[in-house]
Parts: structure tokens; C-alpha cells; sequence
């Protein structure tokens, strides 16, 4: 069972111990590309799919995360001041094809999860041109510099809306607010 809220529980393998990472590649013009430790975020990737009908494609990494919480901060905040951002494991779709890329993720030490600042690094500059936006969940801080970042790692794109942030402890009861911001995308 995934529970929510600091220290939320982690499989191990970044939600994908017992499932193959997701990948729903279909030719839609938007595309959510994201990362989960826990399965906060992923819940809402899935509810944003719904609503939107678009392609996803979950990052994974090379070395997931522990399914201890402590030990998964300490080793993030590690490769943070390091700058030794984890490898990403498959091969990344086509981005030309998408007018829209939606990046969720969760927000670690007030800043994207390593594996969002990971993709960032290395195909922020493909997101030229395109129509951006992202959303999170967090422990209670807030977004923190999410904005700045996507600004500074994306800047030929057109950042659409503000990040959307929930605590992961809140993200059932604001589903609501949730639909109300995606339906803005459009």
C-alpha cells in the first residue's frame, strides 16, 4: 500500500516494481512526461490523461530510488549539491511532434525531483516552441523555485500557466480545483 504525505512509501523502484513504466504513445498533440516516486504524482498524471487525452511517458531511472524515505532524501539532496543528477533509462519519444508537454512531478527540498531536473538538463532546449506547463505534488512547502527553473531550462517555450502544486495529503479532495486548472490547458 502507497501512503501519502512525508515519507510516503516507495516500492523501490519508483513506482514500477510490479508494472512496466507507462507508456501511452498515440499520436496525441500533448504529452505528460513525469516522474513518481511514490505514486502521488502518478495519480495525477492518470487523472490528467483522463481529462486531457494525451500520450504519457513515465521517467524512470537507472538506479531507483530506495523504498526508504530518509535514505531517498539523503541521497537527493546528495546528488543536488553534487550536481550529479541521476541517468535516465529509455529512449525519450519524439518531441517535435507535440504542441503541448506537461511535466508532472513531485517537489523535493523545494525544487523538481531530481529526475525532472535530469530531463530538463538534457532536452530542455527541445522544448522550443512549445506550449509548456507543469504540475506537482509536495509535503507541504509549496512549489518552490519550479517556476524559476522551468523558465531558465526552457527558454524558448512558452510556459502556459503557473506550476500547480497540491499537497500530496489534499490531492483527493482538490481533484476539482485539479480538473479546473488542466481544463485551462486547451
Amino acid at each position: 500500500m502507497i501512503t501519502m504525505g512525508r515519507g510516503a512509501v516507495s516500492d523501490g523502484k519508483d513506482t514500477n516494481e510490479n508494472q512496466a513504466p507507462t507508456r501511452i504513445l498515440e499520436g496525441n498533440k500533448t504529452i505528460i512526461i513525469y516522474f513518481s516516486r511514490s505514486g502521488n504524482t502518478e495519480k495525477q498524471v492518470r487523472l490528467a490523461q483522463k481529462i486531457l487525452k494525451t500520450d504519457v511517458y513515465e521517467l524512470v531511472i537507472t538506479n531507483p530510488y530506495p523504498s526508504d524515505y530518509q535514505t531517498t532524501v539523503n541521497r537527493a539532496t546528495q546528488e543536488r549539491e553534487n550536481h550529479d543528477w541521476p541517468t535516465l533509462e529509455g529512449k525519450i519519444p519524439d518531441l517535435s511532434k507535440y504542441d503541448t508537454i506537461l511535466l508532472g512531478h513531485p517537489i523535493w527540498a523545494m525544487t523538481l525531483a531530481n529526475p525532472m531536473r535530469t530531463f530538463l538538463e538534457k532536452y530542455g532546449s527541445r522544448l522550443a516552441d512549445k506550449r509548456l506547463a507543469s504540475f506537482s505534488t509536495n509535503a507541504g512547502y509549496g512549489s518552490g523555485d519550479t517556476q524559476d527553473l522551468l523558465h531558465q531550462l526552457t527558454p524558448d517555450s512558452t510556459i502556459i500557466l503557473n506550476n500547480y502544486t497540491v499537497e500530496d495529503t489534499h490531492a483527493l479532495q482538490t481533484e476539482q480545483r485539479f480538473i479546473k486548472w488542466l481544463k485551462k490547458i486547451n
